[in-house]
């Protein structure tokens, strides 16, 4: 049945690929603060950066692969104290086993349905998804975004897909099977089997707009527009992404080297709206020195808030 909303939802979009921002006008206060984590970016960045904070917007947060909503507690509490903020702590299922067993598209249906049950996010919201909660977080600005996303956040998650040369299996994770019952083939991108990862993966290469469809992919792409900002946290020490820099929508090409995004073609012919975004000061690329998992966690607290006191 949602499923049916959402391409309703899409089908509507269509008429309004070219419409404004939707975002309502906040009332807004304007900071200046001095940044120590390590900005890094498509454009120029500064340490000194001033920004504007929207009051009384909520906060949406999504767990990662093989977590739940409980492992979130203290970082949305952290975020509630710090931010001053209402943080709604998101659940999919039944947290770890359908994180991981679950397809991401069915995953992202259930996400937008729990969203929009709550009307206190209607006027919109920020948007925060760590690792594979980053990916559903922006598969729901992408394909349903009723419930308007002002700043999308991502915590060291696999936009540029994650791939493992030596694992067991690996040609098979575009099967039928591994695709409807392992979320992570969702985003198994493997460079050196491309045409498979195009026809045969259920979950990236849409999101990505890697294929163009002249229904779906113009809204995609124009809801990643409308975000006042899409902000990409990565770390060097991300044991977890390969490569970490996918945490900041970098592929593999074929000989497994590290493609910046700006180099791609994605990038490049903005099939994503990623361009236009950077293009106007919207996209922005930081690094942290904490492992995947520690982004959640009250080590990586003190780094993050020089971030996204920029944003919250």
């Amino acid at each position: 049945m949602f499923g049916l909303i959402k391409k309703t939802i899409l089908m509507l979009g269509v008429l309004a690929v070219n419409a404004i921002n939707p975002f309502p006008i906040f009332d807004r206060i304007t900071y200046t603060s001095t940044q120590t984590s390590t900005p890094t970016s498509t454009s120029t960045s500064t340490l000194t950066t001033t920004y504007t904070s929207y009051e009384n917007l909520p906060i949406v947060v999504l767990h990662g692969l093989e977590s739940s909503s409980q492992e979130m507690v203290p970082f949305c509490e952290w975020l509630g104290d710090t931010f001053n903020a209402t943080v709604y702590n998101m659940e999919i299922g039944d947290g770890k086993k359908t994180s991981m067993y679950t397809s991401l598209n069915d995953q992202l249906d259930e996400l937008c349905n729990s969203i929009y049950n709550i009307d206190h996010l209607s006027a919109g919201f920020h948007f925060i998804g760590i690792s594979q909660g980053g990916l559903l977080a922006r598969g729901y600005v992408e394909q349903c975004n009723l419930y308007p996303v002002k700043n999308l956040i991502t915590l060291v998650a696999p936009h540029g897909g994650i791939y493992f040369k030596h694992a067991k299996n690996s040609r098979s994770m575009y099967n039928d099977f591994f695709q409807n019952n392992l979320a992570i083939a969702g985003y198994w991108r493997n460079p050196t089997m491309l045409d498979d990862y195009l026809t045969s993966c259920s979950f990236l290469p849409a999101l990505n707009n890697e294929f163009w469809c002249d229904i779906e992919s113009p809204i995609y792409r124009n809801n990643i527009r409308n975000l006042s900002n899409f902000i990409m946290i990565w770390s060097p020490m991300d044991l977890v992404l390969h490569p970490a820099e996918s945490g900041k929508f970098s592929f593999y090409d074929a000989d497994l080297n590290v493609l910046p995004l700006e180099k791609t073609d994605l990038y490049q012919n903005d099939d994503l709206g990623l361009k236009y975004l950077d293009n106007r000061g919207r996209l922005h690329m930081y690094e942290t020195n904490c492992s995947h998992v520690d982004h959640r966690n009250p080590v990586c607290f003190a780094q993050l808030y020089d971030i996204l006191q920029c944003f919250l």
